[in-house]
């Protein structure tokens, strides 16, 4: 008998699992990242979204790799995150709406200087403060690598072609409002 109750519970669970679609399950992969848009959701209250990037966990977020759905005649970049992301939080917000562009929202100045040491410049070691930063209003999970979170900076020093050192705003703002749409790569 006691054998049968996992059993059940296990099929339970699976048959619970199924019913949630695809695209509002939590990916194994990436699961700080969907904590990052379920807290993201929270922290959204302009529902034209112009504020969007003014949250840590929206701007953070939207480093993180695609692991959102993507429609087969889409024109975006193969690294398309920014626009994903923001795709996947209108429409668990606003399901059936079509989201903004990225291009057509802009990054504050004031949530730059609270990642930056500067006031000028974001650094690798910025980026990942506030990336574990934007996590704790969520309790987690967090990555189990720093290397992670140091490959999705990565891709931004890369498209910036910023390859050594703090990059400027105005390039860490470009990054988060163009790339999904300018192709920029192997550039450091």
């Amino acid at each position: 008998m006691l054998a049968f109750v996992p059993l059940v519970l296990s099929l339970a669970l699976s048959a619970a699992a199924a019913a949630v679609p695809a695209e509002k399950r939590q990916g194994s992969d990436y699961p700080w990242c969907n904590a990052l848009r379920a807290t993201c959701e929270k922290q959204i209250t302009n529902k034209d979204y112009e504020d969007f990037f003014a949250h840590d966990a929206c701007l953070f977020g939207s480093a993180c790799p695609p692991d959102f759905p993507v429609s087969a005649n889409s024109t975006l970049t193969q690294r398309r995150n920014v626009q994903l992301f923001l795709g996947a939080v209108v429409g668990d917000l606003e399901p059936g709406r079509e989201p903004p562009h990225s291009e057509d929202l802009r990054v504050p100045t004031s949530i730059l200087q609270q990642i930056s040491t500067d006031g000028k410049t974001i650094t690798k070691q910025n980026f990942i403060d506030g990336f574990y930063h934007a996590l704790d209003a969520s309790s987690g999970p967090w990555p189990t690598n720093v290397d992670i979170v140091k490959g999705y900076w990565s891709y931004i020093v890369d498209w910036t072609a910023v390859c050594s050192g703090g990059i400027p705003f105005k390039n860490f703002a470009d990054y988060f409002v163009y790339s999904s749409y300018v192709k920029s790569e192997n550039n450091c």
